[in-house]
């Protein structure tokens, strides 16, 4: 070959080299991650720890936080899916079960799930409204960034089906199952002093998440009485109801105390009723769920296994004072009352049970909750959207509509009576962004 030719041979090789790595390079280019289709990196983040996910790649673009917000919101109501059906697979060994203590041993992971399931409630409840808007053009949607706390619920999840005993401790369940429980509750301490607080700009917002909270009491709720109202002309249907919640062994008390200049802020005013409300329903229901695993495990004893201990005496109080009201609210287990009503003198045992009493003849400190509502659909209550027909609620998120809203919380506190302290409070929102309170 001669050295003309050699030279023109290994310059076409030298080109053929160089369009080979840059259609390399155009390639490598094409699929980074903001130019990977949305469907696809959604697969993708789908296999990565949720942690990562919210942690990590929710930051690098607002293309990956889209993405990713998808991912972890329907992670989040994934998680409630799989909670039922862990529930339903321990009840359905409950059921196969053939000795006294593998029927004790499932009953203790029943009652370990059903604790899960009233955080989890409690998280949906406060966070349904943002990352699953009706109308998301009114705000952008939030995300739900827990990434750590949903990788700890899918563990105890997964752990429920394959290996419910390994969810129990020794005296007590496993410290995990406490972990998350912590986990839940300082994550929606920020998400509504942060997130939320960010555009709940109206009660067109948040609507009624106080009854979304109320809901999550395991016993005590009423209907008094539901119907949906329609307006003729305006295609604005109504929700209507009335309910009454009973919390036993409860008291929420609100005194008038002089006001700071600086406490006048909407938002906090409606955070902090919402954060009374809540610890208040956490609290009923850890008390409701300990006492529960306590009869359970009464019921099924059997003389080769250990009587179960009794719950110890155990009482939650709370307090705070914001825009010239003082609130002190709470409630205390079975044993807590019982021992504090054993320890009154006979007189004033007798006397306090009289002024309890004599209030409308409810059970002496019990709680009484009324609540009017009246609503959009698109505001209203969990529970209530739940039993409508998914194709009703979007027809009426695509028609134009006011929405409006009012709620009207009555709050009766027996024991707060009984103690010569107020004992009713009153707390209105309604569509005009304005709140009124009375006590």
């Amino acid at each position: 070959m001669s050295p003309n030719k050699r030279r023109r041979t290994s310059s076409r090789c030298e080109e053929q080299k160089n369009m080979q790595k840059h259609t390399a390079d155009e390639c490598f280019y094409y699929h980074t991650l903001d130019t990977l289709p949305p469907e696809v990196l959604e697969i993708v983040l789908r296999l990565l720890p949720l942690h990562d996910v919210a942690t990590a790649v929710r930051l690098v673009s607002r293309r990956c936080l889209n993405v990713a917000t998808i991912v972890l919101n329907a992670s989040f109501l994934i998680a409630g899916t799989k909670l039922e059906n862990a529930m339903k697979h321990i009840e359905t060994m409950i059921m196969k079960v053939k000795t006294g203590a593998d029927l004790l041993t499932f009953s203790r992971v029943f009652n370990i799930l059903e604790m899960v399931m009233a955080q989890y409630k409690m998280l949906r409840a406060v966070t349904w409204r943002y990352t699953h808007p009706s109308k998301p053009e009114k705000f952008s949607r939030l995300c739900f960034y827990a990434g750590s706390l949903l990788d700890n619920l899918n563990s105890l999840l997964h752990r429920a089906i394959n290996c419910p005993v390994s969810l129990l401790g020794l005296q007590r369940p496993d410290s995990n199952i406490f972990f998350f429980i912590s986990d839940c509750k300082r994550f929606m301490n920020y998400f509504e002093k942060i997130s939320e607080c960010r555009v709940n700009r109206s009660v067109l917002v948040s609507g009624c998440k106080a009854v979304d909270v109320l809901d999550c009491l395991a016993e005590g709720r009423q209907v008094l009485s539901f119907n949906i109202l329609s307006n003729e002309g305006i295609k604005n249907d109504i929700i209507s109801m009335k309910l009454k919640y009973v919390i036993k062994r409860a008291w929420f008390t609100c005194l008038k105390i002089p006001s700071m200049p600086d406490e006048n802020s909407w938002k906090d005013q409606q955070r902090f009723m919402y954060l009374r409300l809540r610890r208040l329903v956490s609290s009923v229901n850890e008390h409701y769920y300990e006492n529960l695993r306590y009869e359970r495990e009464l019921l099924l004893q059997e003389p080769s296994i250990p009587p179960p201990r009794i719950p110890p005496v155990s009482t939650y109080s709370g307090y705070g004072e914001y825009g010239g009201q003082f609130f002190y609210y709470g409630n205390m287990n079975k044993y807590a009352y019982e021992s504090k009503i054993k320890s009154l003198p006979v007189t004033d045992h007798e006397n306090a049970q009289d002024d309890i009493e004599e209030i409308h003849g409810t059970p002496c400190f019990n709680l009484i909750i009324a609540v009017e509502l009246k609503c959009s659909l698109e505001l209203a209550p969990f529970t209530v959207r739940t039993l409508l027909q998914s194709n009703e609620l979007e027809i009426y998120t695509k028609t134009p509509n006011r929405p409006e809203i009012y709620l009207k919380l009555d709050i009766m506190c027996p024991a707060s009576m009984a103690n010569r302290l107020p004992g009713n409070f009153t707390w209105e929102l309604n569509s005009s962004r304005h709140i009124r309170h009375s006590s």
